[in-house]
């Protein structure tokens, strides 16, 4: 039995186990110096179509093509201002597709805030779009009036000092309490 298998059996702290390391690495050198193969030289991945790989994983649909004489500012103003609370997120609110998007849902939700929500991962010209219509650069956006009050990390901070019950219970969009 090797000495570091019998430390870790033993319970070794880590400390202990990192003292050992150099031996192990003076045991792994020679057998990969004598070219006997190791479970990560042999290691190979199928591609997507090749034979092995799932069609599960192959593309769904083509990337979205821009559209010609499209004005998407217009498209972005209509949705903020057609609503009393808009958020451009990514993934939809019953399926956040990042942390950011989820946290901002989860900050309207508490207030029990109405708003409509976009998911840009399905539209590139919105998503390059709402970034130059409000000069920010990252996703999620909250508009409360058709006014831009900033990302998850400007909710977070305006959740807490209590400063964004009283926008969205100004806009009628979440019940006052």
């Amino acid at each position: 039995m090797s000495t570091m298998l019998k430390l870790v059996r033993a319970g070794a702290q880590p400390a202990l186990l990192r003292k050992s390391m150099p031996c192990l690495i003076r045991c792994v050198a020679p057998i990969a110096n004598k070219g006997i193969k190791t479970a990560a030289a042999t290691r190979s991945f199928a591609t997507i179509g090749s034979e092995g790989s799932d069609s599960d994983f192959a593309p769904k649909k083509a990337a979205p093509v821009a559209t010609q004489g499209r004005d998407v500012a217009s498209e972005i103003k209509q949705m903020v201002t057609s609503r009393k609370a808009m958020i451009f997120m990514k993934g939809t609110p019953d399926f956040p597709m990042c942390g950011f998007s989820n946290r901002a849902i989860q900050i309207l939700d508490q207030h029990k805030a109405t708003y409509g929500a976009f998911n840009i991962l399905e539209d590139v010209e919105i998503r390059e779009g709402v970034k130059k219509f409000s000069n920010w650069p990252t996703i999620p956006q909250l508009y409360i009036n058709g006014e831009f009050v900033g990302g998850c990390d400007i909710m977070m901070e305006l959740n807490a000092s209590g400063e964004l019950k009283k926008l969205l219970t100004e806009a009628n969009a979440a019940p006052a309490q």
